[in-house]
């Protein structure tokens, strides 16, 4: 998979994730990938540009030409060794830092087997999805267009992920793990029954991004990482 692929399927799954109460729109414009609400929505979400392969300089210009106002700008770039060089060049076009991530991928080979105690489910319907006890700080809706998979017992659950495809190829969406069950293998067990699923349903290719918790977490399941992801915002709010 090329790192261009990879930000396609990025893109796509992330706006389909934020488009469930109204709809989150993905445009190609001159180079960028702009993300933002569509019309109707009463208090619209920030504006967010994805972008590759370009200086910062002529990002900036860009987005200065689209008019689009105030921004979250993610700069996506292979190398780790351009991080600080790609930094100081937004700093002094007026963006900020915001955070740091990482984009990994599998190739659906030599998938790890890891089990937990309650073992990792696929979540078949919205009535079983109804009938597991969630805790209410991480609620998880079932929604047919993607995979969803859970560990619970009678009591609680523990962990949810869910996988987005996208033409042959597919995008992680929220692994997480309640705090007090962590250190007990679920996210592990979780991520191992997703990607055996996803090898079942002819994915190609598993794609995420990850914050520096999961950047640690991910190689021990075959991810592969292949591009950092800095996220900047303009100082000024105007």
């Amino acid at each position: 998979m090329t790192l261009e692929r990879a930000i396609e399927v990025f893109v796509h799954a992330f706006a389909w994730g934020k488009s469930q109460a109204h709809p989150y729109l993905v445009r190609g414009e001159d180079g960028l990938w702009v993300l933002q609400d569509g019309p109707g929505r009463k208090n619209p979400r920030k504006i967010e540009v994805i972008v590759s392969e370009l200086e910062p300089a002529e990002v900036v210009r860009r987005i200065k030409k689209t008019g689009l106002g105030w921004h979250f700008l993610c700069h996506i770039h292979a190398d780790d060794a351009e991080f600080d060089v790609i930094r100081a060049a937004y700093k002094e076009l007026g963006y900020r830092a915001m955070s740091t991530e990482w984009i990994f991928i599998h190739h659906l080979e030599n998938i790890p087997h890891f089990t937990s105690d309650p073992p990792v489910r696929k979540v078949e319907t919205i009535e079983q999805a109804k009938s597991i006890p969630q805790r209410a700080s991480q609620r998880r809706k079932f929604r047919a267009e993607s995979r969803l998979y859970a560990a619970w017992d009678d009591a609680t659950d523990y962990g949810w992920v869910e996988s987005v495809p996208f033409g042959e190829d597919a995008w992680v969406s929220g692994l997480y793990v309640f705090r007090d069950a962590r250190g007990r293998g679920f996210g592990r067990a979780l991520m191992s029954k997703l990607l055996q699923e996803e090898k079942a349903h002819g994915v190609r290719t598993s794609v995420l991004v990850a914050s520096s918790d999961g950047a640690r977490l991910y190689p021990h399941l075959g991810y592969e990482k292949i591009a950092m992801l800095q996220v900047f915002c303009p100082t000024e709010r105007a």
